[in-house]
């Protein structure tokens, strides 16, 4: 949880990101270049890129807190025979096409700001605490 991150909000939970210690000095430039192009992101079926802190090592990339983790995790956590079963009913119908549209409309987002994602894939794709992805 962060402090006075978002302008209104008293706390906020995030997700700090950063790049691995042995990492390439193009794998750090990669790692930069992808949150210098998430700032200009602003859908809500895209994670939204809270700020960057890039003094000092590691950098860390601070994002908005998806608290379901990824969509494939979540999936089989709802699986009645997960270890992890989160004790929720697997997803109707109409919940899988209403994330499958969600997803549709992040990725229809990223494709007008002319950015292509190159792997699109449910381990990709966050849920968040009210279930949107």
């Amino acid at each position: 949880i962060a402090k006075d991150i978002v302008k209104g909000e008293p706390e906020t939970s995030v997700a700090v990101k950063t790049v691995n210690e042995s990492a390439s000095l193009r794998e750090r430039i990669e790692f930069l270049n992808e949150a210098s192009v998430m700032k200009g992101f602003t859908c809500h079926h895209v994670v939204r890129l809270m700020g960057v802190v890039s003094k000092g090592q590691p950098t860390l990339v601070v994002m908005e807190l998806m608290t379901h983790g990824d969509l494939k995790s979540y999936l089989r956590c709802l699986r009645p025979d997960s270890e992890n079963n989160l004790q929720r009913p697997p997803p109707t119908l109409k919940e899988m096409i209403q994330m499958a549209a969600e997803i549709a409309d992040g990725m229809a987002y990223l494709n007008a700001k002319k950015f292509v994602h190159r792997d699109l894939a449910a381990r990709n794709c966050m849920v968040a605490q009210d279930f949107t992805v």
